[in-house]
């Protein structure tokens, strides 16, 4: 038995050597240098507000939790009704389709142009640099300020990984736009981070019809009729292996919150989320 650990020991730590050496590789070649996180925020908590569908009955019934925190905001918020209401205070772009695909581009840029009367910090990953589609639209609405995050991911030690985590040139595999988030947000001064709109509840939002396409009912906050179905572009065990890393992302965020002393607690109901702290509001 004691050498069977003794093995399994040496092993682990050589895969976890590799997987520093490959991290360390992919930081020198793909990340940018980043702007160090704002030292002053107006609050001391922060709610990432996720684009599930449970995220709206808390802003219709619940709206008082949301109070006297600032608030965080991704992707295609800026479509909500919502979103002129609760002013939020950052926004986070991820995925490069939003930079380099027009049409996503101009659906999301054109309105966060028109609309953000008052200050924002927009955080957009590294590459976004390289597209000048959205910078234009951007230009003349100065109170919007860029900043830029990386999405280099990073695994192997965990003195390495945190390390990376830290300095904003590497992230845990970055599946969705909420890991960044939260990485950003570790990233400031803030002690709470609550997670809303997280539901993540794919696996019942996944089916397979009778000719072997996989379909994916996708319902958003903002969507005004619901979910909309959608025929995807991957294999079923592509799907499950994206879900996979993102659930396992999660509990890399939380040892590493953990370790800066800093808290996570998710208040999405019905949220399949389980690494974070569970709170109901």
């Amino acid at each position: 038995m004691n050498n069977r650990r003794t093995i399994e020991s040496i092993q682990s730590f050589f895969v976890e050597f590799a997987q520093t050496f490959l991290s360390l590789i992919k930081i020198l070649i793909q990340s940018k240098k980043v702007d160090k996180p704002q030292k002053v925020c107006l609050h001391e908590e922060v709610v990432l507000l996720g684009n599930g569908p449970s995220l709206r009955p808390l802003i219709e019934h619940k709206r008082g939790f949301l109070e006297g925190k600032s608030l965080f905001a991704v992707n295609y918020a800026v479509l909500s009704e919502y979103y002129t209401e609760l002013k939020p205070d950052y926004y986070l772009v991820a995925d490069p389709a939003f930079f380099f695909q027009k049409e996503h581009c101009d659906k999301l840029f054109d309105a966060m142009a028109a609309t953000t009367h008052w200050d924002l910090q927009l955080y957009l990953s590294a590459d976004a640099r390289k597209s000048k589609l959205w910078q234009s639209k951007l230009a003349g609405n100065p109170h919007i300020q860029v900043r830029y995050f990386n999405m280099t991911p990073v695994e192997g030690f965990r003195w390495f990984s945190h390390w990376a985590f830290w300095t904003g040139l590497g992230s845990p595999r970055p599946r969705n736009v909420l890991i960044p988030s939260i990485m950003t947000a570790l990233r400031m001064p803030f002690r709470t981070i609550y997670i809303a709109g997280a539901d993540h509840s794919w696996m019942k939002e996944i089916w397979v019809n009778e000719d072997n396409v996989v379909m994916e009912d996708l319902h958003h906050f903002y969507d005004k009729k619901g979910s909309e179905r959608y025929v995807s572009d991957r294999h079923l065990h592509d799907l499950l292996m994206s879900m996979y890393v993102a659930f396992k992302s999660y509990h890399i965020i939380r040892k590493y919150s953990e370790s800066v002393g800093k808290k996570i607690i998710n208040v999405t109901e019905g949220s399949y989320i389980d690494a974070f702290e569970r709170k109901k509001i």
